[in-house]
């Protein structure tokens, strides 16, 4: 509870100066962007994935001042979890029932903040990001760790990832036969955006 505070407060703060912001940076959500969630069972590990993106959503980052946080002032990017799969359907089934995918149709990454400003070079840079996460018609404040790389084609590769549980977003892992297999409560979270700057800014 304290960590999330402390959150949403230098994410106020940071966005009380935003006036003083000197550089905009445009970023448009490409289709290669991907998000996946792995968990296991009882008796394997499994992955259930969406593959591509399909909105047109454009990230937009005010780099702050001397010693702010960049903000960000547009920073959803909406998936269709209708879309999951797991590999096999009868997962898949079930990880969409489970997900409330026919309810709740949409999984949002909201970005809040970077620890800093990305220099968007051909070097993996790793820093903090501040973001929401909805899913299941629950939102949730967390601190991630992200990277980024641009690549020699231009594109930038923005990577996070952390550990949540079902319990996270009020929700009961599913099981199988008659609960002989069960999965297990604690999920790897990962997302992979393909970026390309705006070039119209």
């Amino acid at each position: 509870m304290r960590l999330i505070s402390y959150l949403l407060l230098f994410y106020i703060s940071s966005a009380s100066i935003i006036g003083e912001a000197n550089l905009v940076h445009r970023l448009i959500v490409l289709p290669a962007s991907k998000l996946s969630i792995d968990g296991k069972t009882n008796i394997n590990s499994f992955t259930c994935a969406i593959a591509n993106y399909s909105g047109t959503d454009t990230l937009v980052l005010h780099e702050g001042g001397k010693n702010t946080r960049p903000v960000f002032v547009k920073g959803s990017v909406g998936l269709d979890a209708s879309t999951f799969d797991c590999g096999m359907n009868i997962m898949t089934s079930d990880f969409r029932k489970t997900v409330k995918s026919d309810e709740f149709p949409a999984i949002v990454i909201d970005f809040l903040s970077f620890e800093r400003t990305p220099s968007y070079t051909q070097k993996e840079e790793s820093f903090k990001g501040i973001l929401k996460i909805s899913l299941a018609g629950v939102t949730k404040l967390f601190e991630v760790d992200c990277s980024i790389e641009a690549k020699p084609n231009g594109m930038i590769h923005l990577k996070g990832g952390r550990k949540f549980t079902f319990a996270d977003f009020g929700l009961s892992p599913p099981s199988r036969m008659m609960g002989t297999i069960k999965v297990q409560d604690d999920l790897s979270v990962n997302f992979h955006l393909v970026l390309k700057l705006d070039p119209n800014l």
